[in-house]
């Protein structure tokens, strides 16, 4: 999959005037991130402790995840720096999470067909296999990548087309990465106070 690189320095200079703020209230933990007098990039992280549940919500859509035993509020570090690792536990999201790019599905199409030698198979040159890449990529949107009728084309070239498929031109929409370094900066500015408790 490819990862483009995420822009933090501009994030940090979006949240340089959030404040943090926690609240406990025994199994459930808030912490609220935001600029004063304003909602704008809101974020509020709330832990249902006792169910190893959170909740992200504000105005950069809403998110929830649960995992058995780290989803706490003093645990959730375990993912801050594991972005694969926290998008497993996730349940639903308001936002996606990934997009697909036809030219990065394109790229990664050509490698394959170059790798795997669909010529051979196909008895094609080029032209046709441009024909072949035009098949597999009809239906293709930015949301769900390769379609129905292209996934049957491909997998007429590579029976093992199904572990993959949803990999081809998929890329990182930049959502998890913003909701994991406002909870660094939130979680930094607590510890810098001497404590959770605002």
């Amino acid at each position: 999959m490819y990862r483009r690189k995420f822009n933090s320095e501009l994030w940090k200079k979006i949240f340089e005037n959030h404040v943090a703020t926690f609240t406990d209230y025994g199994n459930i933990k808030v912490l609220d991130f935001k600029a004063p007098d304003t909602n704008i990039y809101r974020i509020r992280f709330l832990f249902e402790e006792d169910y190893c549940r959170l909740h992200i919500s504000g105005d950069l859509g809403e998110l929830i995840a649960a995992n058995f035993d780290n989803m706490t509020f003093d645990k959730f570090s375990d993912y801050v720096n594991n972005i694969n690792y926290f998008t497993e536990k996730i349940l639903c999201h308001s936002r996606p999470i990934f997009k697909y790019d036809i030219e990065k599905a394109k790229e990664q199409l050509k490698e394959l067909a170059e790798k795997n030698d669909w010529s051979g198979y196909l008895c094609v040159g080029s032209d046709e296999l441009d024909i072949v890449m035009d098949d597999i990529l009809m239906g293709f949107n930015d949301e769900k990548g390769i379609g129905d009728k292209g996934y049957d084309s491909l997998v007429e070239l590579e029976e093992d087309a199904y572990k993959f498929v949803k990999n081809i031109g998929r890329e990182e929409t930049d959502i998890l990465d913003i909701y994991m370094l406002a909870f660094k900066l939130a979680k930094k500015q607590l510890n810098d106070k001497g404590g959770n408790e605002v």
